[in-house]
């Protein structure tokens, strides 16, 4: 019973977060959904527990944190988020939920667990979400930066930069991203040369964006800002909250830098800036930057292998 109702009340809160009538009102993206919620789903499941039982810390965290499993299980299931949205959102929801637990242990304890003490945690998201909503969102604007270091001069490396053809995925490496469904991306080719080309960037699913060339310095920068036309993105490519482009988040720049390093080879940079336009800044700015992070890696090592490979070969 409490796991049930723990997680019964979890699904009717993303129903009504995600209800359209109520858009604008309850964000799905909020501190509301993703701490406030799960908070509370994991307080109610352990105030069904009942009565004036003695209830251990042991008790109420496992409690809290069964319900909050069942209702992520329940939300995959019932294809209500996909399973990179339930990775992002799983440390905090396992967190809050046992906070809850611990805090309804804390009520019922004091011999506070009235029917009043239950409604207000079941209404508190709806409570939060109106007042989170009606605070005008400021976009949060972060640079992720990586650099790799490549056997190759700076004039072979950039070649690999503008045309990157036929990628496997074992070129790519190892991704937790990748891993859990994020698309990889399978091919880059440039149309035109120097400022105003524009790089089309390919991925699994039937992904497919632009890179608007703003400096081609060859072969020490390119640099470009991001294009995403609409329809670019298949609904079904990525989960709409964590869409490129899309209302919460997106990228807006970003480029390489070439070095000659004094063995002759070179230090290639990759930058990418990203704005975060969700309620939730530093847990949405944390995801971003490991997403990015994450791509980085992948991309840098890719035109490492090749570059040098290209480089024995001449």
């Amino acid at each position: 019973m409490p796991l049930a109702t723990g997680a019964l009340y979890g699904l009717t809160l993303r129903l009504m977060f995600t209800w359209e009538l109520l858009d604008g009102v309850l964000e799905i993206v909020s501190t509301a959904f993703l701490v406030v919620a799960p908070l509370c789903v994991g307080a109610l499941a352990v105030f069904m527990m009942g009565g004036e039982q003695r209830i251990t810390v042991g008790q109420a965290l496992r409690v809290s944190a069964h319900a909050m499993m069942w209702f992520l299980l329940a939300m995959l299931v019932l294809f209500l988020e996909g399973i990179i949205c339930l990775v992002l959102v799983a440390p905090v929801y396992f967190v809050a939920a046992m906070i809850g637990g611990a805090v309804a242990r804390w009520f019922i304890h004091r011999g506070m667990a009235s029917r009043g003490t239950l409604s207000a945690f079941a209404i508190l998201p709806l409570l939060a979400g109106p007042f989170e909503a009606a605070q005008d969102p400021v976009q949060s604007e972060q640079v992720i930066v990586d650099s790799i270091r490549i056997a190759a001069p700076p004039e072979i490396v950039f070649d690999q930069l503008a045309q990157v053809r036929d990628i496997r995925p074992d070129e790519l490496g190892f991704s937790f991203l990748h891993l859990i469904g994020l698309p990889r991306p399978v091919a880059a080719d440039m149309h035109g040369e120097g400022s105003g080309a524009v790089r089309i960037s390919r991925w699994e699913k039937n992904v497919r964006f632009e890179e608007v060339i703003t400096t081609w310095n060859r072969p020490y920068a390119m640099h470009y800002r991001f294009h995403i036309p609409p329809g670019s993105i298949p609904r079904d490519a990525l989960d709409r909250h964590v869409e490129m482009g899309g209302e919460y988040f997106t990228v807006i720049d970003g480029g390489y830098d070439l070095a000659r390093t004094s063995d002759g080879g070179t230090l290639l940079t990759l930058r990418t800036r990203f704005a975060n336009r969700s309620q939730l800044k530093l847990y949405g700015n944390l995801w971003g930057k490991m997403v990015l992070h994450d791509f980085h890696g992948s991309i840098l090592g890719l035109i490492r292998s090749r570059a040098e490979a290209a480089s024995k070969g001449a």
